[in-house]
């Protein structure tokens, strides 16, 4: 395949599986889509995209009346190092952007001609896409850092087994979750020890150290100075 297909495509309700050498990007009209990767399951419906990678084997089925705009996309207009970081499919947030590129999509199907836009669009689709740089559960831990967060519900936020999302998050982030939010916790109990009275068990407490010892620990290890030495040096 050498050119974008755009069309509107409807999804049965029989189970189906398959691999295609080509991307697929995947936008809602009406309905929901089951789609299942190895290591991704999700209901596909109004409120995100999907874009399958090449020789990505994935099954999908539709329970209910349904309409999707799917772009087939050849290898190459995709990048391959971006591809390896979504062997399983990556799940993009429906939001004003991707609504106005939808109806500019619509627009080129409407007006029954092979397109050269077709391929702009698409581009500029790929730099929304790849942009989307920081994934939807280190969004959840940058907002709930400071609380006891459960891996299963990361895992789940990008749909993956909770045996796997701790090494898709070390390879994407190079750290393991939990290094990650204990970093967090320490940057921001620097600004609190920087900038206000707190005590040294009221910082910790603020992000998310129940008691002292392990904030003192959690801290030393990132800094290699403890929190009261760290206020007191600094000043």
């Amino acid at each position: 395949m050498n050119n974008i297909i755009c069309e509107k495509r409807v999804y049965g309700d029989k189970s189906k599986i398959h691999t295609h050498d080509y991307g697929q990007l995947i936008m809602p009209m009406k309905g929901s889509l089951n789609i299942k990767t190895d290591k991704k399951d999700l209901s596909l419906d109004d409120n995100n995209i999907f874009f399958l990678p090449p020789d990505c084997e994935h099954l999908f089925n539709a329970h209910d009346i349904n309409e999707f705009l799917v772009l087939d996309v050849p290898t190459n207009l995709l990048k391959k190092d971006d591809m390896n970081k979504i062997k399983s499919g990556k799940e993009i947030t429906f939001d004003d952007k991707w609504q106005a590129v939808k109806y500019l999509l619509l627009s080129e199907i409407n007006s029954g001609k092979t397109s050269p836009n077709l391929n702009n669009l698409f581009l500029y689709c790929y730099g929304l896409m790849i942009a989307e740089s920081k994934f939807e559960s280190v969004k959840y831990i940058d907002s709930h850092f400071t609380e006891d967060i459960d891996l299963k519900k990361l895992a789940q936020i990008e749909h993956y087994n909770p045996n796997y999302y701790t090494e898709w998050f070390k390879n994407n982030m190079g750290i393991s979750p939990s290094e990650y939010i204990k970093k967090l916790r320490i940057d921001k109990s620097k600004e609190l020890l920087l900038n206000t009275d707190l005590t040294i068990l009221q910082v910790g407490e603020s992000v998310g150290y129940k008691y002292n010892s392990s904030f003192t620990r959690a801290f030393k290890d990132i800094e290699n100075i403890t929190p009261k030495e760290f206020r007191i040096h600094s000043k």
